[in-house]
């Protein structure tokens, strides 16, 4: 499938082709990223909040949650690649969470370190990625001080 292709009414041959193309990406992106699989969508609500993916009939890809048998999350798009970044964007935030806690930066208030983490991390998947996280995160802001702690991007590499 094209990088950018998007996914049209599908048959349930399609469907499925659909369904091994984005669950093969999340696991080359998952340890690209070095996230625990099990921290990674799969096809199956757990509850508890884990997102999971569906691949409807219609041609639908949908990124949903439950907690206690309540829908928490619902998105859809036809663009698996918007799937993947919905799915990274969760799984990169949760990973730097987890590392901020154990790796605190002297100074540096806690969400700083999150946030410069996951944009490290969406950096290293697609670069596109971390710049569109970083800013969704400068629109959600409202207060001047706060966004001025938003730190910058990764640099490339030189060379």
């Amino acid at each position: 499938m094209a990088e950018r292709e998007a996914v049209a009414g599908v048959s349930g041959e399609e469907q499925a082709r659909v369904r091994r193309y984005v669950a093969e990406r999340i696991a080359e992106l998952g340890r690209l990223a070095e996230l625990p699989a099990e921290r990674l969508p799969g096809f199956e609500n757990r509850d508890g909040a884990y997102p999971f993916i569906e691949v409807g009939r219609d041609g639908e890809l949908r990124y949903l949650a439950y907690e206690r048998g309540r829908k928490v999350l619902d998105l859809r798009t036809r663009d698996p690649q918007e799937l993947l970044y919905w799915a990274f964007r969760d799984a990169t935030y949760e990973a730097a969470g987890v590392w901020a806690s154990r790796h605190p930066r002297e100074g540096e208030e806690y969400r700083v370190t999150l946030w410069r983490r996951q944009f490290a991390m969406l950096h290293t998947l697609r670069p596109a990625w971390a710049r569109r996280r970083r800013e969704e995160l400068v629109a959600s802001l409202r207060d001047p001080a706060h966004i001025r702690l938003v730190p910058g991007l990764p640099l490339p590499p030189e060379g």
